[in-house]
């Protein structure tokens, strides 16, 4: 089914816009079954010691924030079952599967981050693609996701955050191929930066939640806001970059096709 909607342009016109419900349902279906897989992987690979399940390259992040721009409510949900369920097959006691995933992933991640694109009027158009081929940008974006998880795996532990760094330049050199693979503009504007802000801002929120619940439910005490809290918002912060990338690369082809309420 699809609708058309007018809406309210960065400028304060109106544009109009089609998009598919249905689509967008599948679509976050989709996503959903990712961050399931994604969720999964991390929490079985990429645990912060002492922490399972509590990942210092979240890569979740980056089906988040894309879900959570392109299909509102439905990619809200989409990110608190998927890392639910993802976590509950890797294994996470209950409790803290509950407290650490769909808590943090549905009000920080996805409609904490949303709400601040829409606060800080953030114009995703200013990098959009020209030519986008989606499957040659989904093979590109896993081959960075894969150098950027073997970069992380092999360098956090050693390097701590200077390893994460790395995992997070590997991730920007991959927006910029993606910019270049789909003829978008890829320049640091304000609206770049203020997409950044609102990735921190969200991931610093969802790590303060996270690490609260190993502090009381995980019995951490004190020191999970010094192991737990800097490597979440780290591991958060990293992926979310890619996605930021894939944001600004890819939102014009979603609207075309109907697939983005942005």
């Amino acid at each position: 089914m699809h609708s058309v909607h007018l809406q309210r342009n960065t400028w304060g016109g109106l544009n109009m816009s089609t998009k598919s419900g249905t689509g967008i349902f599948v679509a976050s279906a989709i996503w959903a079954a990712a961050i399931v897989a994604s969720a999964y992987l991390c929490s079985m690979l990429l645990s912060i010691p002492g922490a399972a399940g509590a990942s210092f390259f979240w890569l979740p992040c980056i089906f988040m924030v894309t879900g959570a721009i392109w299909f509102g409510p439905y990619g809200w949900v989409a990110a608190a079952i998927g890392t639910f369920i993802g976590g509950a097959l890797a294994g996470n006691p209950i409790a803290i599967n509950i407290g650490q995933n769909p808590i943090p992933a549905f009000f920080a991640n996805t409609l904490l981050l949303y709400y601040l694109f829409r606060w800080m009027k953030i114009d995703l158009s200013s990098g959009q693609a020209k030519s986008a081929d989606l499957i040659k940008s989904t093979v590109l974006v896993a081959a960075t996701i894969i150098v950027a998880m073997i970069a992380g795996y092999y360098l956090a532990p050693s390097l701590g955050i200077w390893g994460r760094v790395i995992a997070g330049l590997i991730c920007v050199v991959g927006w910029y191929i993606l910019a270049q693979t789909t003829k978008a503009a890829f320049k640091l504007d304000e609206n770049v930066f203020k997409a950044v802000i609102a990735v921190v801002i969200a991931s610093v929120v969802s790590a303060a939640m996270g690490a609260y619940v190993w502090a009381s439910i995980g019995e951490m005490g004190a020191s999970a806001w010094t192991i737990v809290f800097p490597g979440w918002a780290m591991g958060d912060i990293v992926a979310s970059i890619l996605g930021l990338g894939v944001l600004f690369s890819l939102t014009g082809e979603m609207k075309k096709r109907g697939l983005s309420t942005y």
